[in-house]
Order: C-alpha cells, then structure tokens, then sequence
C-alpha cells in the first residue's frame, strides 16, 4: 500500500501548488456529485435487490474502507483518501447494480444519472456551457444564430487559452485534470483541438488496491462525460481507455462552425 501512496509524490511533491489545487477540485467536486451514490444509487440498488437490509451491510462495509481524514495531512493525502474511497464506492454500486438490470439498461441508467449531475454540478459556475449541454440541436431556422456563434467563440477562446507557452505553463506546474486522471502528456491538434495521454489515470490507483475501476472508468467517467461532452457543446470529449492497463487517450475537439451537431 505504502508504495501506491508514493505514486502521488513524496515530500514536498505533496505540499506543492498542483497538490493544493487538487485538494481544492476534489472537495468540490464531492460538494457537488459526492451524494449520488447514497442518495441515488443506492437507494436504486435496495429496490431492486431482494434484500434491502444486505444492501446496506455491504455498504457500510465500502464506507469503512474509508480512511480518516486528519487536519495535519499533507493536501495531496486529503485529495486521495476523499477521491480513493469515492472512486471505490462508485466501482461497488456499479458492480452491484449490473447484476440487476441488462446491460443497456444498466448503462444508461448509470450514465444517465450521472450526467445529470455533473450538469447540475456545472450549473453553479457555467450556465451557459450547462445549458449547452441540454439542448437536444437547433431548429432549421436557429442554424447560424447566436447560441452557435457563442459555442464557436467558446471553443475559440479554449484553444488559445492552451495553445503557446501558458498552455504549456499551465500543464507543467498546475495540471486543469491532474485531480481526476493525474499527469498527462498533452499535445494540441491544429484547428482541431487537443489530445491528452493519460500514462496512469489516478482514478485507477487512487483507491489503492491495485486494480483498474474498470466500470467507474467506462461508466462514470468515460460515459458520463461522453454524454455531457456531446458535440453540441463547446467542446467534444473523447474518452480511449486502454483498459486492462491503467492508462487512456483523451481527445477534446473544438466545436468551431455555428452548426450543433443532430439530436
């Protein structure tokens, strides 16, 4: 165990500006989605399993795999021990739940509710990317009018923002993703966007067992954000995890044209 915790640095690596601001993007983060499991998944898996009552055995028995949280820890052990125990908890409730439902049916069920709330989780501080996110595509006589004008500004203003030397800055010392997938190689696509290698997504090895979370990778993340990221939004995510490994290619295209992509 003591060398899964190391992978996240070690001495002032985990005091540094980029372990302070993951803290900061984590406990937000939770602020926002951390409720989803017992508030929404949890209370799905008790209905549809035959007992209730080992349901929730089982998930306090998740709950006290988490580790305490203590006022002197170092920012970065804050960040794994809160991003560890929900990332296990979300692998638990989806294993769970895929025993229950076909498997379109339980990946649309868990994708779905998950898109949702990281839709209402960006709401708070991006209205008009969330509202983008919601519309179903323009109406023929829409084409060409501001909200397209907007998404092809925003997706503009986005690639200058990591084009050239503060781009470059930005992912060397204070990586934007660093709290969700750790390190990236990043490389910009010209007039398309930017693509991101994932060498080993900390989603995998924040809950230190040593496995690969494989359907809160596919589901949660990949799905989720896919769902969200459509291509009727300033931006299109592209989710290429290289499961059984632990690493993953991520592709961000900008939406440049006025066009939204169909419904």
């Amino acid at each position: 165990m003591s060398a899964l915790k190391d992978e996240f640095g070690v001495g002032w690596q985990k005091w540094n500006p980029q372990a302070w601001f993951d803290a900061f993007c984590i406990k937000l983060m939770m602020s926002k989605v951390g409720d989803v499991i017992p508030k929404t998944y949890v209370p799905i898996l008790r209905l549809v399993s035959e007992d209730a009552g080992k349901v929730d055995d089982e998930y306090a028995r998740v709950i006290a795999m988490r580790e305490p949280i203590r006022f002197f820890d170092s920012p970065r052990d804050k960040w794994r021990k809160t991003y560890g125990a929900y990332i296990r908890e979300l692998e638990w409730v989806y294993g769970e739940l895929r025993q229950h439902f076909p498997t379109q049916e339980y990946q649309d069920l868990v994708i779905d509710i998950m898109a949702r709330n990281i839709r209402d989780a960006m709401s708070a501080f991006l209205p008009s990317i969330e509202e983008m996110t919601r519309t179903r595509g323009p109406s023929p006589e829409s084409i060409g009018s501001a909200p397209g004008r907007k998404s092809s500004r925003l997706g503009k203003s986005f690639e200058k923002i990591f084009q050239g030397r503060f781009g470059s800055w930005l992912m060397n010392n204070l990586n934007p993703v660093s709290a969700i997938v750790g390190p990236v190689d990043m490389e910009m696509v010209p007039g398309e966007g930017m693509r991101m290698e994932i060498p080993r997504c900390w989603m995998h090895t924040a809950p230190g067992d040593g496995k690969t979370q494989d359907q809160a990778c596919v589901q949660g993340c990949k799905g989720a954000c896919e769902a969200v990221f459509n291509g009727r939004t300033p931006v299109a995510m592209l989710f290429e995890p290289h499961l059984p490994d632990f690493s993953c290619t991520l592709t961000i295209k900008l939406n440049r044209g006025s066009r939204s992509a169909p419904a």
